[in-house]
Parts: C-alpha cells; structure tokens; sequence
C-alpha cells in the first residue's frame, strides 16, 4: 500500500509544479514532496520502526489530496495583485524593540544555565526553553519574539544598502534565539522564511535551496550532539538522526487513536479552552502545547501535523483541516506569487508550517501567536496605506 501512496505522491507533486510555474514554494508542491522524501526514507534507511499501518497511510492520503487539490484550486482563481509600501517609521519601530529586548533572550539563558541540573549547559537551555525545568515552567517566548521575526522578515523584503545592517542584527537575534533554546526548528524556520522572501525576490535560486539545506542538516547533527553529549560523527549516527526527526512521528501517529480527546476539539480549540479556563467561564484545563513523550515505537512526542485534527475528530477532522489549510496556504501563496510585498512577507512566515507538518502542527496549536503575527505583519501596511503617522514609506522593490 505504501508504494502504492508513494506513486499517488509522485503524481500529485508533478501536477503541482506543473500548475504552480514550477514554484517550489507552492504549498502544493511542498506537501506532496516532504511526505514523498519521509516515505521514501522509511524504505531506505535501516531502522527498527514497525511498518506503516493503514490508519496513518490513509489519513496521509487524504491530507496531502485535499491540501493540495484546495491550495490548487485558489492558485487558479483571480486576483488582482495591490502596490503596497510599509510605513518607515513602523519598520524602525519594530526595529528598535527587537533590540532593545534582546538582553531579556540573554537573562533567560544565564538562569536556565546556572540554575540548570542536568550536568549538561546544552540540554539545560533547551529543557528551560520548553519549561520542564525547575525554575521554568513555560515555553519561552513572547510578543517580542513574534515582532524580532516580523520585523526581520520585513527589512529582509526591503533590503537596501542603507539599512541592511538591521537585516543582520536581526538575523543575528534570530540566530541566537534558536541556539539559546536549542531548538533545530527555529534554524529551519529562519532558513526556509529567508530562502522563501528571497525566492520569491528572484535573488536566489533551487540551487542555492539544496546548498542551504545540506548546511542545515549538519548543523541540526551538530546541535544535536551538544544537547545530549554524545558523538554524532558516524553515518549510523546520522541515520538515528534522521529516523528521528523524519520518521518517527509517522510511526507515531499509529499509535493514536481516531476521535479520543476527551472534549470536543480541545486540540483544535486549544486557544479557545485556555481563555475560557484563565476567565473562569469553564474548569477544563486546556491541553498542553508541548505534547507528552511516547517510548513506542521510539521515544518521541511528535505526531505530525494531524495530530489534533484526527484526535478530536479521526479522519472527518484531517480531510476537513486539510480543505482549510489549503484554502488559506494556497490563498497567501496566489498573491505572494503576484508579487503582493504584504503576502510575500505573510507567507513567508506560515510556509515554514508547510515544510514542518512532518514533525507537528503548529497552526491552531499556536492560534493566538499566529494571529498576533498576522496583526504585526499587516500593521506597518496599514499604517502606510492610510499614512496615520503621516510618515514616509518605504521604498517599494528590493535593492541588492
């Protein structure tokens, strides 16, 4: 059956870069294409995960045909693409906190370090950053962490020789927050948000994509070996990586079971239960964001990005959220392709949940910061649009 799914794959991402004009970042492009490269690993690398059963391999088909036939389906309608600018004195704004909040990313580090009982600073950090450790019961961030991505994505898009040191500090911030909390997906958000701008500003090409991406993958090994101590110089080493982070929320997902959360979609309304449940209005705990670990098939505590969808409500719920997601990642993709400089940054934040829906979902899981970040993206336009500030705006095209 699996090879079977794989073929169905194959065809799908060939009528995706075919109607997408060969655009990689096409959500119905990357949705075929990330599943197709995870099975085709699970059949090449030695690994000692059970095989795929029909319950994942069928949710699987259903997620990748409907997301892809939806987000294909808003690529086709029209739109007419808008000239917008972004208000300067916003940009500058969201600047100035991103480095002005920056030291607060140093605090956290120096406690989670010196207050940290593991033995190791690595897994310390990373222990802190998800809040199981004695002194850290939250997962860190906060709205300035949205505004140093935002505010990075938009002086990425308007890059010019006179500020593009702010395109570098930023980064740097950036940087430095997916190291303090050692956190490989924070690398690869950063990496394919910055490929996704530049890509669509034709100043990078597929090839500068795979160069980026075997970079990447021997700094997530790198990373990996500093948070557990342990040697990763081996090819076996490399492939316990990848079975890891590429296979084992497949396996995982096998272990759920179809519509068994205990209240109707608390996983899908998670935002919904938290703010009733901190009101008062309701004394149902809303789940944790950070799932609980499973030691079979292997430890992990990913499930990919069905998750809650099948969860709360087994197979009616994946088809229906993968309507959803395509209609939303097609639609953003539609204008960002017509060169909507709005879009172009908007999308380039959420495709990084394209690329990680192998590992978690991280839309509805993350509803209220989503929204927050759609807010902060939209409001340097909006700004400019009506010229409140009565500002000047930015220039429009990118200067390289």
């Amino acid at each position: 059956m699996m090879i079977i799914v794989m073929i169905f794959f194959v065809l799908l991402l060939v009528l995706g870069i075919y109607l997408s004009k060969k655009n990689i970042f096409s959500p119905s492009v990357i949705t075929p294409g990330i599943w197709l490269l995870c099975l085709s690993l699970f059949l090449l690398l030695s690994h000692t995960l059970p095989p795929l059963t029909s319950q994942f391999l069928i949710a699987i088909s259903l997620w990748v045909f409907l997301l892809s036939f939806t987000s294909l389906l808003m690529q086709s309608t029209r739109s007419v693409s808008k000239e917008r600018k972004v208000s300067t004195f916003v940009r500058s704004t969201y600047f100035w906190i991103s480095v002005l909040t920056y030291p607060l990313l140093l605090m956290f580090a120096y406690k989670a370090i010196t207050t940290g009982t593991s033995g190791s600073w690595s897994l310390d950090l990373r222990l802190a950053a998800v809040g199981e450790s004695i002194h850290f019961d939250k997962e860190y961030g906060g709205l300035y962490t949205i505004i140093w991505q935002v505010a990075y994505l938009i002086e990425l898009m308007y890059y010019s020789k006179k500020t593009r040191h702010r395109v570098f500090i930023l980064g740097f911030i950036l940087l430095s927050m997916g190291f303090f909390t050692m956190a490989k997906g924070m690398f690869l958000m950063f990496f394919v948000q910055t490929i996704c701008v530049l890509y669509f500003k034709k100043v990078v090409s597929l090839k500068h994509l795979l160069y980026g991406l075997g970079g990447l993958f021997f700094l997530f090994v790198w990373l990996q070996s500093l948070r557990h101590s342990i040697d990763m110089s081996t090819a076996e080493d490399k492939e316990d990586f990848l079975v890891l982070y590429l296979l084992s929320s497949m396996s995982a997902f096998d272990t759920l079971e179809p519509a068994s959360a205990l209240h109707f979609g608390e996983n899908v309304l998670k935002v919904f239960y938290t703010m009733f449940y901190k009101m008062g209005w309701s004394s149902i705990e809303p789940v944790e964001a950070i799932l609980k670990f499973i030691k079979e098939p292997i430890m992990t505590n990913t499930y990919t990005t069905m998750y809650p969808y099948f969860v709360d409500f087994g197979y009616v719920g994946v088809g229906f959220f993968a309507v959803v997601m395509g209609v939303f990642f097609g639609y953003l993709f539609k204008r960002a392709q017509q060169g909507d400089e709005f879009y172009i940054v908007l999308y380039s934040f959420f495709v990084a949940f394209v690329v990680m829906q192998y590992v978690n979902e991280m839309m509805f899981t993350y509803l209220s910061g989503n929204i927050k970040n759609i807010l902060l993206v939209y409001f340097p336009f909006f700004v400019a649009k009506y010229n409140f500030l009565r500002t000047k705006r930015s220039p429009k095209t990118l200067q390289t």
